[in-house]
């Protein structure tokens, strides 16, 4: 799949609670006033900072003294005369922390300055799957080396130190080597906003961290206080039980990191609610025991995801025959307002990716993903979520599976999707009845069953879907497509996948306008008549 990641921010209701995530402090917005009255406001811009202040009856003249030190005085900052409100200030480094007071002049001279505002200058996110605080940069960096005079077993023990001992603003690059570990590793730690920690490899380094026993977890992170800030990146994990456990987390991003050879699932937050997880660009394979690539909240709404992106990674071999379930990647019920987006998902024992309700919270959101070869349905999605422009291949239940699981389906939409299969392509159960209940725009392609409808079909919306294969319980808003020739080269068992509709293909111009998606899979403008499935030919 082609990506155009910049298209993402279609309609996606957790951006905006994403940015500013952090409250205040986050995006470097407060507040300070001075004995006179004067109140002045500080905002973050990239590479600027916006100062909102009041009008002060008599005033003649607005005075802004900043600086990079804390404690700045007119005395010591360097003066900037404010002729209107807002004032911005440009010219500012990113990532650099600026304080600063006001004054006001009139009758009597100048006034005395208002405490002290700070705010950090930030960036814009290279990629809306990024945290806002991506490009802020370290307080300090650390090189660690790997000592080859010592063993994997010593230079494992000397990595768990000196991360464990990172405080707020700092950066750590890990020399290349494998770190091998026996015993517990576990990792609290609490930056900032304006002071993230950094645990990332040395440029080009191949970072190995091995667990060599079963009874422990490669990782646990925010294990009895909140771990917060925190970024690892191009890390590779290795052996142990579960690869890494995420507890109580907040504002970790966990970025272009490999999970493999696990004995039980790759990554879990099934154990303490997480938030603002940004979980982006790794790769995540050959998993054991019960074999999930992410296990993402817990059974039962007992533990709770939200506002949390999962995108652009590579989750495949979760079907080993040591695997008991399998699952791609799989958020549990209750779990809400998350993104998962733009992964490659494959050859998994259970669904590619399984979303449960969020029982009456805000929707998920399951988009341009691709999903082929899995041993149950290969996409599976309970309800109260937004399912649109996805590629979903082979399986060997449907290609698409939506049913009561902890929770009955309501409030689901799946738009533009092309669900492929030999058998069944797409099932939808239990959705006579439900609220908000839309199956618009999508391709369903199969040598059996394309869609089956199951317990009625009572207030389900069907419109501009194209249909190869047998029609079960629907209700109409379709037509007859040509067979897999309206792809330009796709077969039923996911081996090839190109779906962009071929110059004659039924799916050209027979999609619903009223529930068309501004872009499809690729981020491609869709433009009238539009077309069913998830490309935009």
């Amino acid at each position: 799949m082609r990506v155009a990641t910049a298209a993402i921010l279609i309609t996606f209701l957790f951006t905006t609670a994403c940015a500013g995530g952090g409250g205040s402090s986050a995006t470097g917005t407060n507040k300070g006033t001075s004995p006179g009255g004067l109140t002045l406001t500080a905002t973050a811009g990239d590479a600027s900072i916006s100062f909102t202040f009041n009008m002060i009856a008599g005033a003649t003249a607005y005075t802004l003294y900043y600086s990079t030190s804390a404690g700045v005085t007119p005395a010591s900052g360097t003066a900037v005369p404010m002729p209107a409100s807002p004032f911005n200030l440009p010219g500012l480094v990113n990532g650099t922390r600026y304080y600063a007071v006001a004054t006001f002049t009139g009758s009597s001279g100048e006034s005395a300055p208002t405490t002290q505002v700070s705010a950090v200058p930030q960036a814009p996110a290279s990629s809306p799957y990024n945290p806002s605080w991506e490009n802020v940069a370290p307080t300090g960096t650390i090189q660690h080396p790997y000592n080859t005079g010592q063993t994997a077993a010593q230079n494992g023990s000397a990595l768990r130190t000196a991360m464990q001992a990172l405080t707020a603003g700092q950066k750590i690059e890990v020399a290349a080597g494998t770190y091998q570990l026996s015993s517990n590793f576990t990792l609290n730690l609490q930056g900032t906003a304006a002071a993230p920690i950094w645990i990332c490899a040395a440029p080009g380094a191949n970072v190995i961290i091995h667990m060599n026993t079963t009874g422990q977890n490669i990782m646990n992170v925010g294990v009895g206080s909140q771990t917060r800030y925190v970024c690892f990146r191009g890390l590779k994990f290795t052996g142990g039980s579960l690869g890494i456990r995420f507890y109580e987390c907040t504002q970790v991003w966990l970025d272009e990191c490999e999970i493999y050879g696990t004995n039980d699932a790759g990554i879990s937050t099934n154990t303490a609610d997480t938030s603002y997880m940004y979980i982006t660009r790794n790769t995540i394979r050959d998993t054991n025991g019960t074999g999930e690539g992410m296990y993402l909240g817990a059974n039962n709404g007992a533990v709770i995801m939200s506002h949390s992106i999962i995108a652009l990674n590579h989750v495949y071999n979760t079907n080993a025959a040591t695997v008991t379930q399998g699952d791609g990647i799989e958020l549990k019920q209750g779990s809400w307002g998350n993104l998962i987006a733009e992964n490659h998902v494959h050859d998994c024992k259970y669904p590619c990716i399984l979303v449960y309700g969020t029982a009456g919270q805000p929707q998920n959101i399951v988009e341009r993903n691709v999903c082929y070869r899995s041993g149950d349905n290969a996409m599976q999605i309970q309800g109260e979520c937004i399912v649109r422009n996805n590629l979903v291949i082979g399986a060997s239940g449907s290609a698409f599976a939506s049913q009561v699981h902890q929770g009955n389906p309501t409030n689901l939409q799946v738009i533009h999707n092309t669900f492929v299969n030999t058998a069944t392509a797409a099932r939808l159960s239990s959705w006579s009845g439900a609220s908000n209940m839309v199956f618009a725009n999508n391709a369903c392609y199969s040598a059996g069953t394309a869609l089956n409808v199951v317990g009625g079909n009572t207030g389900i919306t069907f419109a501009g879907n194209v249909v190869f294969g047998t029609v079960s319980g629907g209700n109409g808003g379709y037509v007859t497509g040509n067979g897999l020739g309206d792809f330009t080269n796709v077969s039923y068992d996911g081996n090839n996948r190109n779906a962009i509709p071929g110059a004659t293909s039924a799916l050209l111009g027979a999609a619903s306008t009223a529930h068309a998606t501004l872009r499809d899979i690729e981020g491609t403008n869709r433009v009238a008549p539009h077309d069913a499935g998830c490309y935009e030919g």
